[in-house]
């Protein structure tokens, strides 16, 4: 258990005997346990110590013991009784000088009072020597050593190594692993880097535990490549908050290590693919999640197909092409010469695209698609000769299939209807203009009563308009609503069998109820 043998068997017994009281489940002792703030003011200095967790209330009979710059014992303070047996994690105990009540009126009341205290602010050390392991705290011009049962490396480089400030102390910094408590890793065995100057704030047993909060920064990634990308290298910007941060950076399987707070650049060339960047940020109050982006390096053109054109020879009224990229969400460029003129590619819609008007000649049409990465494939091709003496000037002809009976009882009416040139267009009209209208046919609704006239014309491939429309005239006559008369009111029921008796005479009595059916 690491108990160092002080003050002879006496110590020893009273510490066993004071173990011997803890109950069989109990596992707490006096060994995990830290320095954790120190005032050197002479007679008014205290030294407090934390506890990891609950339950290290066995003090009695151990030792704080404060040592000279040379490594000599200053004082030797042996503990007399435990503290309370209810101390909840990270409860502390406060070892004070005799002048501490004068120097902190109003402060929590020591545990305990060492009469022989005296630490001086120009340099020396503390030592919770019974601990396992032993924890020490050198300030100043300490230059030790420490005796070999509390090794030097326990202090480590003395803090505040040109002597304490007036009416400052020494806290542990209980943060580097972002806990908000205590634990074995907030203590590196080095004064320097584990204690600062800070207000005295004397906590004593009964104080609540009030460490602050801890907070790993958090990194956003501010730019980066777009993707997919035809780049090769990549680079990145990013930021902490809060701000202050320290960063480590990684790409794909590398390890995180240290970069720069401006940025990181890598020149590649990377290959083509899936990546990944990720940034961490680092300070005292410990590491944050790492931020990540994944992007795809795309070096691979699409390939652009034409999938519908003109025939050759046609006629230029109307030269349509639909076209595709075998990369989704590809972009076009469309180009329209006649042949010996130099391509003149514009951007054009991913649906297809019409010319019309064309005159009589040899024409090229080309599209090329460019992909999400910006790879820009080869262009496809279409060549043929427009000849308008093949246009045809014939309009279509137009039938009604079908259509309401003439009258109709209803107000909605349907219409079907043809064209005898494959591929036409409709307009159709119902007492009004023409307007477009669906090739599988239409139908109206809320048609009010009266005569009403339906006409429909086709258009044909060559925008030739069917100058004499199909019509159909009918009336609409609808049948007058249904009124259900109400049912007859029941007529009140008559009490035969009272009205016989009140009859004078005898036989006429009998009569009526005979009559009636009264017994």
């Amino acid at each position: 258990m690491g108990l160092q043998l002080r003050g002879g068997c006496t110590a020893l017994a009273a510490a066993i005997g004071a173990m011997a009281l803890l109950p069989a489940s109990a596992t707490a002792s006096f060994h995990l346990m830290k320095v954790r703030e120190v005032y050197p003011a002479g007679s008014a200095s205290y030294v407090e110590l934390q506890m990891y967790a609950a339950g290290e209330y066995l003090v009695a009979g151990h030792h704080l013991v404060s040592y000279n710059p040379n490594g000599s014992v200053a004082d030797e303070f042996t503990l007399p009784n435990n503290v309370s047996i209810s101390s909840p994690d990270n409860a502390t105990i406060l070892i004070a000088g005799s002048g501490y009540a004068a120097a902190f009126p109003g402060k929590p009341s020591p545990d305990e009072i060492d009469t022989s205290m005296n630490l001086a602010a120009n340099g020396g050390a503390v030592c919770w020597t019974d601990g396992s392991p032993p924890d020490c705290i050198a300030w100043g011009n300490f230059t030790g050593p420490l005796p070999a049962h509390v090794p030097t490396l326990v202090a480590g480089s003395p803090a505040s190594p040109g002597g304490v400030g007036s009416g400052k102390a020494l806290r542990r910094a209980i943060t580097p692993n972002c806990s908000t408590l205590l634990e074995a890793a907030d203590d590196s065995d080095d004064s320097a880097t584990d204690f600062s100057e800070q207000a005295p704030n004397p906590r004593d047993n009964a104080s609540p535990v009030t460490e602050a909060a801890c907070t790993a920064p958090s990194a956003t990634i501010d730019s980066k490549p777009a993707n997919p990308t035809k780049a090769t290298s990549a680079g990145f910007t990013y930021h902490s908050t809060p701000a202050g941060a320290e960063f480590e950076c990684k790409l794909d399987a590398a390890a995180f290590a240290a970069c720069e707070p401006e940025g990181i650049e890598y020149a590649g060339p990377f290959a083509s693919g899936s990546h990944t960047f990720s940034v961490q940020a680092k300070s005292s109050q410990g590491t944050g999640t790492p931020a990540s982006y994944s992007w795809t390096i795309d070096l691979t053109p699409p390939t652009a197909s034409i999938d519908t054109h003109p025939a050759n020879p046609s006629p230029g009224g109307s030269a349509a092409f639909t076209y595709g990229s075998n990369e989704a969400n590809s972009t076009f460029e469309c180009s329209l010469v006649l042949q010996g003129q130099a391509d003149n590619f514009s951007s054009c819609a991913a649906t297809g695209i019409t010319y019309n008007s064309l005159a009589n000649g040899m024409y090229t049409f080309k599209v090329r698609a460019t992909d999400k990465a910006g790879n820009q494939g080869s262009p496809a091709a279409f060549s043929w000769e427009v000849d308008n003496s093949l246009a045809d000037t014939t309009p279509p002809e137009t039938t009604i299939v079908s259509k309401p009976p003439d009258p109709s009882s209803s107000s909605t009416a349907s219409f079907t209807y043809s064209s005898n040139e494959p591929g036409s267009t409709f307009e159709c009209a119902l007492d009004g203009a023409f307007a477009a209208c669906p090739a599988s046919g239409i139908g109206y609704s809320g048609l009010a009563e009266g005569a009403h006239t339906f006409q429909v014309r086709a258009i044909d491939s060559s925008s030739n308009v069917d100058p004499s429309p199909a019509g159909y005239s009918f009336s609409v006559v609808l049948a007058p609503p249904v009124i259900t008369p109400p049912p007859p009111t029941p007529k009140p029921s008559i009490n035969w069998k009272k009205r016989c008796r009140r009859l004078k005479s005898h036989k006429a009595r009998k009569r009526c109820l005979r009559r009636h059916h009264v017994r």
